[in-house]
C-alpha cells in the first residue's frame, strides 16, 4: 500500500522555559492502560522493519513482531517489496519467523496453504474440502508500507504522521549518511527488560542521565545545540567528539580514528552522531561508521522487548572496520547500562508513598512524550488509577 497524506502536522516546537509534571506513577503498572497504549501508539505508528538490502532477491523476507501482531515484508518475483499480516487466512497460523528466503511461495506450516510472494493464495491442500472456494478473495492481508532512503517501514492501522513528513524534517542531515547504500551487518539482537515500555522510552529520550549513567559516552562526546523537538512525537539531536581524549584506551581509539570517515561527508560535516527519536518506541542512530535501530515493544505491563538492529556503510577501510567494532562494543555497553537503570526505576515506581519530583529542562522530550500520552489517552491525566475494570469507560468519557 502506498503512503497517504496524514493529518498529523510535523512542525518545530518552541524551546521550553520550564517543563510540567511527568505521568503519574500508576501509569507504569496498569494492565488496562497498556491495551489503550498499544491501540493509540503502536498500531498507529510507522515501525521500521529493516532495510532494502535485506530484500534484494525474490523470496527474501523479514518479519516484525510487535506484541500480539506480526508482519511479513517480502520481495516478490517482480522485485516489488510488499508487507502482509503474518497469518494464514485459513486458521490464523503464524507463517514465517525472523528473516530469510522463502523461495517462490510462503507455505503455512499447519495445513499447507501456500501463497505467492505477491500475497495471492496459490494452493489449498485437499481442495475438495472447500467446495466453491474463491481463492482470489483469500490472499494475505496487505499492510501499509513505505520505503524512505532505503529504510523499510510498516503501519498496521494507518494512523500517525507521514514518514516522509517526519523524517523529511531532517532530510538534509539524514542524506549526509547515505542510508540508501547501507549493507547487511550482524543479525538483530533481542533482550527482555523487566520494566514498563514507557520507562525504557523515557530513558532513551533524555541526555540528563548520561554523565552518571553512561560515563563512557560522557568522556567521548557532547551534545550540540543543533537538536530540535517537533510536534507529532519526533525529536533529533547531534553528538560531537570532545576535543579532550578519553583516558580509556578503547574510547580514545574511537576518538582518534573517527577522522578516517571524513571522506564520506562534505568538508566540516562529518565526525558527528545523529540521533532521532520517534514516539512511541524507535531510536534511529546514524554514525559515520554504522547505523543502529533501537526499538522497544511491550510484552506485558512490566516486560519490554528491546531490539537492536545494525547496518553498515559500504566499502569500509580497515580503520573504519576497527571504528565500527569499537562502536558496537560501546552500543552493547550502553544498552547494558540502560537495562540496569530502567529496571531499577521499575522497582522504584512501585514504592509505597513515593512522590515524584520535577523534570529537568534536559528532560523536555520526556515531558513532550508524556503530554502526547495525556492527549491521546486522557485517563492518564488522573492522579490515581480508575477502579479496576472501569479504565476504558473512564477514558472514553474524558475524550
Amino acid at each position: 500500500m502506498s503512503d497517504r497524506n496524514d493529518a498529523v502536522e510535523v512542525k518545530p516546537l518552541p524551546s521550553y522555559e520550564s517543563v510540567g509534571d511527568a505521568l503519574p506513577l500508576w501509569t507504569y503498572g496498569n494492565e488496562e492502560l497498556l491495551e489503550l497504549e498499544y491501540q493509540e501508539f503502536f498500531l498507529n505508528s510507522w515501525q521500521m522493519v529493516g532495510h532494502v538490502c535485506d530484500l534484494q532477491q525474490p523470496g527474501d523476507f523479514i518479519t516484525l513482531d510487535m506484541w500480539r501482531d506480526s508482519v511479513i515484508v517480502v520481495c516478490g518475483k517482480d522485485h516489488v517489496i510488499r508487507a502482509f499480516l503474518n497469518v494464514c487466512r485459513h486458521r490464523a497460523m503464524r507463517l514465517l519467523d525472523g528473516q530469510g528466503n522463502c523461495g517462490n511461495a510462503i507455505q503455512c506450516p499447519y495445513h499447507g496453504w501456500s501463497y505467492t510472494n505477491d500475497g495471492s493464495l496459490r494452493g489449498v491442500t485437499q481442495a475438495e474440502n472447500f467446495p466453491g472456494l474463491d481463492k482470489s478473495t483469500l490472499g494475505l492481508q496487505e499492510v501499509r508500507l513505505k520505503i524512505y532512503r532505503g529504510h523499510v517501514f510498516v503501519n498496521l492501522c494507518g494512523g500517525g504522521a507521514s514518514i516522509d513528513d517526519t523524517l523529511g524534517a531532517i532530510s538534509e542531515g539524514i542524506d549526509l549518511y547515505a542510508p540508501e547504500t547501507y549493507q547487511p551487518h550482524r543479525q538483530p539482537t533481542f533482550e527482555v527488560w523487566d520494566c514498563n515500555w514507557k520507562l525504557a522510552w523515557d530513558n532513551y529520550q533524555e541526555n540528563y542521565h548520561i554523565p552518571i549513567g553512561h560515563p563512557c559516552l560522557h568522556r567521548m562526546v557532547e551534545s550540540t545545540d543543533e537538536g530540535v523537538e517537533f510536534s507529532g512525537g519526533f525529536n533529533y539531536g547531534y553528538f560531537a567528539m570532545r576535543d579532550k581524549l578519553s583516558k580509556v584506551p578503547q574510547e580514545r581509539r574511537y576518538q582518534e580514528l573517527i577522522a578516517c570517515t571524513d571522506h564520506r561527508f562534505p568538508e566540516g560535516k562529518g565526525r558527528k552522531w545523529l540521533q532521532l527519536a520517534l514516539d512511541p518506541n524507535m531510536g534511529i542512530e546514524y554514525y559515520p561508521d554504522l547505523f543502529a535501530l533501537f526499538q522497544i515493544f511491550p510484552l506485558a505491563v512490566d516486560k519490554t522487548l528491546v531490539k537492536l538492529a545494525t547496518y553498515s556503510p559500504p566499502n569500509l577501510s580497515a580503520e573504519e572496520k576497527e571504528l565500527q567494532t569499537i562502536n558496537l562494543a560501546l552500543l552493547d555497553e550502553v544498552n547494558d547500562q540502560d537495562k540496569m537503570l530502567v529496571e531499577r526505576i521499575q522497582r522504584g515506581v512501585n514504592t509505597t508513598g513515593y512522590q515524584p519530583g520535577p523534570l529537568a529542562l534536559e528532560e523536555s522530550s520526556v515531558y513532550s512524550f508524556h503530554e502526547r500520552v495525556r492527549e491521546l489517552i486522557p485517563v492518564t491525566r488522573l492522579p490515581e488509577a480508575p477502579l479496576r475494570g472501569t479504565l476504558h469507560q473512564t477514558n472514553a468519557g474524558l475524550k
